[in-house]
């Protein structure tokens, strides 16, 4: 059990508002001068906020019992109440809405044997000391709710992000070692050089592997840059490594000026894209690329001749379209004729 700092202010400032205020309060009242217990009764209510973090209900148990006695020694209403509304208000912030409704309840009723006004005023007084201390201790716990809610949120949407970002990367890259490695073992022995062209295809696609899942473990550790490197600009190099695993495309893009995350995000679908036709496809299929923009939208399509069939969403297709949906687009896969992916993103104002 750890007291915070916080706490140990609250209690002294408490303590000297409680041993200072309360000779004001007595004479206002036309009560006698306070004794010892008096005061050790406002101290000792003062002293329970030391717990109210770590243990609300030591704190409320602790002060309530001093006002208690306090009160029921003759002694006049005073600033020790206030240590009762800080009591309440500990018990609505650190601890649950139905035992503080049972305190809550508990602390008018101490208070009542004592009242020497009408039934209506001790109501009015109940509201007030104990039921808004305890609304604002509530509201307070729900808004430190809140606020971890979001820091979690953002955690885990950064961990899916930095899943979806190696997943396009090292799967694209293996996918391309895999198909580079199999032309090198068939022509290994009939043509050398096309088997030494297909190492360096490997050797060139496990650096670019590397050096993406390189960033993104900078990124974890908050040393990336904050500009992504990856534009539109890099799909015709893509498209030459995929024609060099054996995979012939075709590539159309218009000239728009784009955001990075738009780049990236439109780099990524295209490489998902035609590392799936490479995964999943025949001999002889080709695929062709297209990137225009049409009424105020960027389109994205990257279809191939393959065989029409059915097909099951995988990580791949649900990472291109939550990237697609992140920036306001859409994503829809199409397997009627070949296969066929088509995103809209709108353009940014």
């Amino acid at each position: 059990m750890r007291i915070k700092w916080q706490d140990v202010a609250l209690t002294v400032a408490l303590l000297f508002f409680g041993l200072v205020g309360t000779r004001f309060a007595a004479r206002f009242q036309g009560a006698e001068n306070l004794d010892v217990l008096a005061y050790l009764l406002i101290a000792v209510a003062a002293s329970g906020l030391l717990f109210r973090s770590v243990r609300p209900l030591w704190t409320f148990g602790i002060t309530i019992t001093a006002v208690a006695v306090y009160l029921a020694m003759g002694y006049p209403f005073g600033p020790i109440l206030m240590s009762g509304v800080a009591a309440m208000y500990a018990m609505a912030a650190y601890s649950t809405i139905e035992l503080t409704a049972g305190c809550a309840l508990l602390y008018a009723l101490v208070i009542l044997p004592w009242w020497h006004d009408s039934l209506t005023s001790w109501v009015t007084w109940s509201a007030s000391w104990t039921l808004l201390p305890a609304a604002a201790g509530v509201l307070m716990k729900l808004r430190r709710r809140s606020v971890v809610d979001a820091r979690e949120h953002a955690v885990v949407s950064e961990r899916l992000r930095l899943a979806q970002e190696v997943h396009d990367v090292v799967g694209h890259g293996l996918s391309v070692i895999a198909m580079q490695a199999g032309v090198a073992l068939y022509v290994l022995d009939k043509d050398p050089a096309k088997a030494r062209a297909s190492l360096e295809a490997i050797r060139d696609t496990s650096k670019e592997a590397l050096d993406g899942l390189r960033s993104e473990l900078d990124t974890l550790r908050g040393s990336a840059p904050l500009r992504p490197s990856i534009s539109l600009a890099d799909i015709p190099a893509l498209a030459t490594r995929m024609r060099e695993a054996g995979l012939e495309v075709s590539v159309e893009l218009d000239e728009v000026e784009l955001p990075d995350n738009h780049q990236l995000a439109v780099y990524r679908i295209v490489q998902e894209s035609l590392t799936n036709v490479l995964r999943h496809s025949s001999p002889g299929v080709t695929a062709s690329v297209r990137v225009y923009t049409v009424r105020g939208s960027l389109v994205v399509e990257v279809a191939d001749t393959g065989t029409p069939g059915a097909f099951l969403e995988g990580h791949g297709i649900t990472g291109m379209r939550s990237r697609a949906e992140a920036l306001g687009g859409t994503l829809e896969v199409d397997g009627s004729h070949g296969f066929k992916v088509t995103a809209r993103i709108p353009l940014p104002p």
